[in-house]
């Protein structure tokens, strides 16, 4: 059975706007809700263990909603019902935010539980019928727009939130929330398409091989990302790492899109490899010369490069081509949940990194992002072998037609 997009088969744009709209939503809702919780518990000067607790709950709230949401898609309740039901706690969530800035702490920590749950839900969901709404050869390319307009969102949320309260731009961003909750009502019988489809149990995925195998690198990245953090944010300092966030933002938006186009040509394996590669090395000559400041500006430029290639495929395009033609709500959840618990990890050693050497974190960094690409040389490519030949060969038959045409 050849898969299809159901923008193919309808013949318009809406219905892609309206799952584009949604997976941005999606994100977005998440990066926002963090962020503010982070600058409470900053603001109101927490202890460390306060800071963990409310955070811990957070990120718990996510990741068991996360997983309850994907189980529950298709199964027990319909994609569109749960993403309606989603937006619609996330509306009734945020009205918490009206009594936050005043509130105790054990206030605090019970609104961010809260938050993380509603935040969780439908995410899976969300990215699941995008996927869906996408074929494979065109995922990538599509994945990577979507990652520039999400960048893009969170810019112009930075720029237009910088002199709101954390309260106030939770209840600024229910005005997002409520355009998605409009946007989704209009699906219809389009996501329901997906009845009949095989829906894999998570054990059963954890054993396929071609998972684990990007799952691996995936988890290793994650992992090396979350401790290396704050190491870095104490190694450059407050004014260049600010820097370092807005300037890897925007290199990571346009390589999102570069690296979704080379996705869909020459595979995503091959642009897995080459980001691992990449931030291997600027992890390498930052622990080589850490004094020299040429080096900062190649790590910067190296881990931009490496973050847009990994949000395209390990946010939006690998989960879903492995997938296949099952459901792909799990993959998704199981898939995210490596980023998520390493934001925890980051939590948990952020109080020792001032006694940690820059030489040891950055040679060990490289290190084991350089092991990270051994599973990806025995994984299977998921873009589609005929689709890289069908694409080989026209490019070599217009290079036969110019040459004919110099000839003549």
């Amino acid at each position: 059975m050849q898969q299809t997009s159901f923008i193919e088969n309808t013949g318009t744009m809406k219905k892609y706007f309206i799952v584009f709209v949604l997976a941005t939503t999606a994100f977005a809702y998440y990066y926002v809700m963090s962020d503010v919780l982070t600058e409470i518990t900053t603001s109101l000067a927490m202890s460390q263990f306060g800071k963990l607790l409310t955070m811990g709950v957070f990120y718990t709230g996510v990741g068991v909603s996360t997983s309850i949401g994907a189980i529950l898609s298709n199964r027990f309740i319909r994609r569109r019902t749960l993403i309606h039901l989603w937006l619609l706690l996330a509306i009734l969530s945020s009205l918490l935010s009206f009594w936050i800035d005043s509130a105790p702490v054990t206030t605090i920590t019970m609104t961010s539980l809260f938050w993380g749950i509603t935040v969780g839900l439908g995410m899976p969901s969300s990215m699941a019928l995008f996927a869906d709404s996408i074929t494979t050869e065109q995922r990538g390319s599509l994945g990577g727009l979507l990652a520039f307009v999400f960048n893009i969102c969170l810019f112009g949320l930075a720029l237009s939130f910088g002199t709101v309260t954390s309260a106030g731009r939770v209840q600024a961003f229910m005005i997002w929330l409520g355009f998605s909750l409009a946007i989704s009502i209009l699906l219809r019988k389009e996501v329901n398409h997906t009845k009949g489809t095989k829906n894999p149990r998570l054990f059963s995925i954890l054993r396929e091989r071609r998972f684990i195998l990007y799952l691996i690198p995936w988890i290793m990245f994650c992992l090396v990302n979350s401790l290396e953090a704050p190491i870095l944010r104490n190694f450059f300092g407050a004014d260049f790492f600010e820097f370092v966030v807005i300037a890897e933002s925007a290199i990571s938006s346009i390589c999102a899109m570069i690296g979704g186009f080379f996705a869909d040509r020459v595979g995503r394996k091959i642009v897995a490899i080459v980001g691992y590669a990449l931030l291997g090395v600027g992890y390498a000559v930052l622990g080589l010369l850490p004094n020299v400041q040429a080096s900062w500006y190649l790590y910067v430029i190296l881990d931009g490069i490496a973050w847009g290639t990994f949000v395209v495929l390990f946010f939006i395009v690998l989960w879903g081509d492995l997938a296949g033609h099952m459901l792909k709500d799990k993959y998704y959840l199981l898939g995210g949940l490596p980023f998520l618990l390493s934001w925890f990890v980051q939590l948990v050693i952020e109080p020792y990194v001032e006694s940690t050497s820059v030489y040891a974190a950055f040679s060990l960094a490289a290190f084991f992002l350089f092991l990270a690409v051994i599973p990806l040389m025995y994984a299977s490519e998921t873009l589609p072998e005929k689709k890289i030949k069908e694409r080989e060969l026209k490019k070599y038959i217009e290079k036969a037609k110019k040459i004919k045409e110099k000839h003549a």
